[in-house]
This record gives structure tokens, C-alpha cells and sequence, in this order.
């Protein structure tokens, strides 16, 4: 890996950059066809040539602890901009992904090399031509590989001992000859993969190089000539697999961006807060520049939203913003104007199931972030609320049947003839000495499974066992995975993800080794049941049990209601002024059909079977009412 910049007098770097271009055109976020901003040119970001001063700032990891420090600086013009020397950024990028970043470029002797192997099969690393290049000429980011030299550590392994590897389209000129599944244009492929070029001229934003060998701290050595990238566009634009914030003193890492931990992370944002009123033209043109950069660039789901029945967003999410009426307000110097424009922003417009709104801008003092929370809950779209209906309808329905998550069985004849397995995350956290069902079932969905088919085997009569997530809202991939272990053996199915950024495809495959069997696949006869609350990794899961697993016969039934969709992994954000939200981002789910088609799955999975939801939970014995149906519909598997 190597991270070079450019400047006038330096073209090498640009010139490796195109050598290792893996198409003739690269994928670009920002290309104003005008020659100005892709926001409009009415406003323009100071030319600053000085540097205002500096203040050395701890990083912290999720845990609350101190793992370095680095300078922060503050250029004039620019407010409370933080901006990081290369070095700096490389440090923290390192700080994700354990792979040893250094300077090349004559900045460091040695050049830029791996340290770690990347441990992906078949590939075993290291990269040693993967490159980010920062070129200040043209105010752009470039890389060939942007996504694999992104990704975290904690994707390679984990603490139960399997692991992913890409098997398609990692590492390779392009992508699998496949065609988008699209009615309107059905013929549309998929392009070869790509560089990706983040261009951050095309939104007015800078990079700079000074002469810091002046600045003589204890805390650094400085170079002739140093480059500035300000924090708040690095983040938005690399830290897509954790969160990176930066609460005007410190900086605060957050890799498992699943979980909610106010102790930690969210620490960043309430120790910074300065309740105001109004804020600087500069301020909202910045903030405004970079949501702008963060949505062109993350978020995939921008030309599918016709498939929820939402309008498409146009390739600009400026255009789309202002179409929408809201761009003003998003630009409004009353802070309490723009925050609610930001939640109607997030929760009413992108409105994609996966989008969610935790706090409000530092401008808001803490006791205003509980009543923002809750006019986001009343701002949700169609979308969203439809999910939130649905799901509580069903929760009702299970919670009258003496119904929730855990292990159910159905008699007849005085013996127990099927099974339900009920679990509404995919989650991993320790479960510890807990053996309770309904417990393992909130806490970690691999422990929970494996217990739940150790108590099945005691029961011989019992043949077909049900997966029901009818309110499973999704959760952690790699739960997702191993669930689907215990349906089929590993190596015979993937998760299958489209790259946005440089439109390469991955089938993800994994090995497994859980300390008690080389397989975790069980001898039973299986159905899913979903429903239109079925999100996520909860319509993942059914999606791979359709296309893959049911491709030479009906092996495993989709049954119930067509789930409710959601097709994108989910990044966790900061705006630049600390607005807290996740939203989906630029690695979007999908499936193949036997063709090798590519199948976008955000609509949701169609049922093999449409069951009512009234013979969901109803009946004296919950779930008797399923059953019927499913003997009635399969009466060659009872």
C-alpha cells in the first residue's frame, strides 16, 4: 500500500496512479461539467496560505482509551476546520485496518510497505501496489483498490474462528459478466471495475501543503512541504466500515458501529457541545458541502429507490436536495432551522429503512438531543414508518400468543412435529454462561442456534423446523453468515456484494471452524417466514435461501409476506458540525440468479407461499395455525 500526494512539480505520483488504473475511466465523486461546484458557485472557501495554530489532540478508541496522539490544525478562514498532516491520517486510517501505513513520496526513505498480511484467501498479500494518492493540483483523492484498502481488521477473523475471504472480483482487472435486473432497462451492465477518484474541488473543499519545518514541537518533525486534508471530508469519504469523529479537542475511533454506547463514542459529541443560535456562513457552507460529499459518495441505494416506490435520486444529491425544497433550510444560519431540516433530510427524504438519527448538531445543547430524537421519530418516511407499523403489529400479535424470541414446538398426536426457531437481530455479543433460549436469542444468534438444534435433536418426530423472522430487523453480516451454516455447508453459498464505489462484485465465502464440527449444517426440513417488518440481514438471509439454495428444486420455502427489503450495508456518520446518523452506504447486498444476474434485493424477497398474518401467531398453541398451513401446503414433507 502506498500513500503518495501530488503537487506541480511532482507527476510521478499521478503517473503510478495510472499505471495501476484497473479501467480506461475512473468513477468519480464530483464532476461538475461546468467547470465550477457541483452546490453552485455562489460561495468559495478561502485561498489560505497561513496557518492559524495547533493543538495536540488524543485519539480514542471505543473503549474511552487514549491509543495516540496527533496534531490537529487550525488554518485561517476556516473556523474550527480540523485538518491533519498526511502522517497524521495515516495513523489514524492504521488505527482501522492494522496494515502499517507510512509516507512515500520522499517523505520516508524506506517507502510505503505492508505489515501485516491481509490473510484473505486466495490472495495472501500483502498489496504491495495498492496506493491512495492526494493530489493538491487537482484537489482529489484517488485509489485502485479503495475498498480492500479500507476495510477493517475486524473483518479478516473473529473470536469464534471463522473467517472471510473474497472469492470474485477481489484483486482483478474486472467484474463478473453480469446485467442489472432492472425492468426499465433491462440490458444495463454492470461496468469493469474501477479507480475511484474522490474529487473534492468539484465541492469547492481544499486540501493544502505548507512548510511546517518552522513549527519545532516536541509533538512532530515537520516537512517543507507538509499536506493539510481537512478531518471532516476524510471521514465522510474513507471511514465507511467504523466511525471517526472529531469533537473540536479530540478524536474518537468507533469500529463496532452496531452498538449504541454513550460511555465511549458518544462521549465525542456531548463534551463538545456549544449551544448557540446561529452559525457562520462558512459553517453552513462547509457543513452542506461535505453531507453533500459524503451521500454522493456512500450512498448506493440512490438509483434503486424506485423499487420502494420513492423517486430516484439524481446522480447529485445537491440537485435532489434543493428538488425537494430543502436545501435552504439546510443552508439556514438558524441552527435550529438547519437540525430540523436535517432530520427531515434523513428521516422523510432518503427515508431507506436503514437511515437513522441519534443527535442533533454540536450547536444544540445536550438537553435538546432527547427532543430531537423524538421529531425524528415523527419525521420518518413512508418507508420507515411502514416498517415500524408492520413490526409492531406482528410484536402485538406474537406478544397476545404468549409469543417472542427463543425456541417453540407444535404437537400433534401427542408428539412434537415441528419447530420454531425465533430471533429478532442478528447479533454477537458475549452470551457468557447464559443458557436461557430467549436470552441467547437477543444476545447472540450463533450461540443461540446452536443450542436451539441441540434441544431439537432430542425430539425425532420433529423433521421441519421454521426460521422465523417476521420481526428480525437485520443486524452484523457475519451472523447473518453463520446463521445460513446451519441450513447448508459454507462453501456452497456467498454473500454477494456490489462496490458502488468502483462497481466491482464480491462473492464472500467463509471457513469455519467452531471448536466441535467441521459442519454446522442440520438434517431438517426448513421454511423462513417473513413479513413485511423482515429487514436488512433479515431479507438478506431469505434472499440467499431463494436464489442460492433453491436453485435445482424448492429446498427451503419462503413463507408468509414478501420482506420488507433493505440491501445495503450501513455506515455510521458525523456531520461536520456533529449531527449523529447512520444511513446506508456504498456496499450494496444482491443476489445472481442462475444466469448470473445481478438481482438487487432492496424491494424485498417474494414468498414461495403467502401465509395472512392472522395465522402467523392466532390459534390456541401459537404457531398451530402455521403449521396447519404448512402440512396443508407441504404434505409430502410431514
Amino acid at each position: 500500500m502506498k500513500v503518495k500526494f501530488a503537487m506541480k512539480n511532482i507527476f510521478l505520483a499521478l503517473a503510478l496512479c495510472a499505471a495501476f488504473a484497473l479501467a480506461s475511466c475512473a468513477n468519480e465523486v464530483g464532476d461538475s461539467a461546468s467547470g465550477g461546484t457541483v452546490v453552485g458557485d455562489g460561495y468559495k472557501f478561502p485561498e489560505t496560505t497561513k496557518i492559524a495554530g495547533s493543538i495536540q489532540s488524543q485519539v480514542f478508541d471505543a473503549d474511552g482509551k487514549s491509543i495516540g496522539s496527533v496534531d490537529t490544525w487550525f488554518l485561517e478562514g476556516y473556523e474550527k476546520v480540523p485538518f491533519l498532516r498526511l502522517c497524521d491520517v495515516a495513523f489514524i486510517i492504521n488505527q482501522i485496518n492494522g496494515r502499517g501505513w507510512k509516507l512515500d513520496e520522499g517523505q520516508d526513505p524506506d517507502g510505503l510497505k505492508y505489515f501485516n498480511n491481509y490473510n484473505y484467501k486466495p490472495y495472501d498479500g500483502p498489496y504491495n501496489n495498492d496506493t491512495l494518492s492526494f493530489d493538491v493540483e487537482n484537489q482529489s483523492i484517488y485509489s485502485d483498490d479503495f475498498i480492500r484498502i479500507l476495510s477493517e481488521k475486524g473483518s479478516i477473523a473473529n473470536d469464534i474462528g471463522y473467517s472471510f475471504f473474497p472469492s470474485v472480483a477481489n484483486a482483478s482487472s474486472s467484474s463478473p459478466a453480469i446485467t442489472l435486473n432492472n425492468a426499465a432497462n433491462p440490458t444495463t451492465r454492470v461496468k469493469d471495475k474501477e479507480k475511484m477518484a474522490i474529487k473534492l474541488g468539484d465541492y469547492g473543499m481544499k486540501m493544502f501543503v505548507f512548510d511546517t519545518t518552522r513549527f519545532n514541537s516536541n509533538s512532530f518533525s515537520g516537512y517543507k512541504n507538509d499536506l493539510f486534508v481537512p478531518f471532516q471530508v476524510l471521514s465522510s469519504a474513507f471511514f465507511f466500515f467504523s466511525s471517526a469523529n472529531f469533537n473540536g479537542s479530540d478524536y474518537y475511533l468507533w469500529l463496532n458501529t452496531d452498538l449504541y454506547n454513550a460511555n465511549t463514542a458518544f462521549r465525542g459529541f456531548d463534551s463538545g457541545r456549544e449551544s448557540r443560535s446561529t452559525r457562520s456562513r462558512f459553517s453552513t457552507e462547509w457543513n452542506y458541502r461535505n453531507l453533500c460529499l459524503f451521500f454522493d459518495l456512500n450512498y448506493s441505494l440512490k438509483t434503486k429507490r424506485d423499487l420502494v416506490n420513492k423517486d430516484n435520486i439524481g446522480p447529485r444529491i445537491n440537485d435532489s436536495i434543493f428538488a425537494q425544497g430543502l436545501g435552504f433550510d439546510l443552508l439556514s444560519l438558524d441552527t435550529a432551522v438547519y437540525d430540523k431540516a436535517l432530520i427531515k433530510f434523513l428521516m422523510g427524504y432518503i427515508d431507506d429503512g436503514h437511515t437513522s438519527y441519534f443527535e442533533p448538531s454540536l450547536y444544540q445543547p445536550k438537553s435538546a438531543i432527547s427532543s430531537y430524537q423524538t421529531l425524528a421519530k415523527k419525521s420518518s418516511g413512508p418507508r420507515n414508518a411502514k416498517l415500524d407499523e408492520v413490526s409492531t403489529e406482528l410484536s402485538k400479535r406474537r406478544e397476545n400468543s404468549n409469543g417472542g424470541e427463543g425456541l417453540y414446538y407444535v404437537e400433534e398426536g401427542g408428539q412434537k412435529k415441528m419447530a420454531v426457531i425465533v430471533f429478532d437481530n442478528f447479533v454477537q455479543n458475549d452470551p457468557g454462561t447464559e443458557t436461557d433460549l430467549a436470552k441467547l436469542a437477543s444476545s447472540n444468534t450463533y450461540q443461540f442456534l446452536r443450542k436451539a438444534f441441540e434441544d431439537i435433536k432430542k425430539y425425532p418426530s420433529v423433521q421441519n423446523v421454521v426460521i422465523d423472522l417476521s420481526c428480525n430487523g437485520g443486524g452484523l453480516c457475519n451472523q447473518c453468515f453463520l446463521a445460513l451454516c446451519f441450513l447448508e455447508d459454507p462453501e456452497k453459498f456467498y454473500l454477494g456484494q456490489w462496490n458502488v464505489l468502483d462497481n466491482s462484485m464480491t462473492k464472500f465465502t467463509a471457513s469455519i471452524n467452531d471448536g466441535s464440527s467441521a459442519s454446522l449444517k442440520q438434517p431438517y426440513k426448513f421454511y423462513v417466514l417473513t413479513s413485511g417488518g423482515t429487514f436488512s440481514c433479515g431479507n438478506f438471509f431469505p434472499s440467499v435461501c431463494k436464489w442460492q439454495f433453491n436453485k435445482d428444486s424448492l429446498t427451503i420455502p419462503i413463507v408468509g409476506k414478501q420482506s420488507g427489503g433493505g440491501a445495503a450495508n450501513v455506515k455510521s456518520a458525523q456531520t461536520a458540525d456533529g449531527a449523529y446518523f447512520k444511513t446506508s452506504f456504498a456496499t450494496q447486498m444482491c443476489e445472481f440468479d442462475k444466469n448470473n444476474n445481478y438481482i438487487c434485493i432492496d424491494a424485498g424477497v417474494p414468498v414461495d407461499y403467502e401465509i395472512e398474518y392472522d395465522d402467523f401467531y392466532s390459534g390456541d398453541t401459537i404457531y398451530k395455525n402455521l403449521y396447519n398451513k404448512l402440512k396443508e401446503k407441504y404434505s409430502d414433507r410431514f
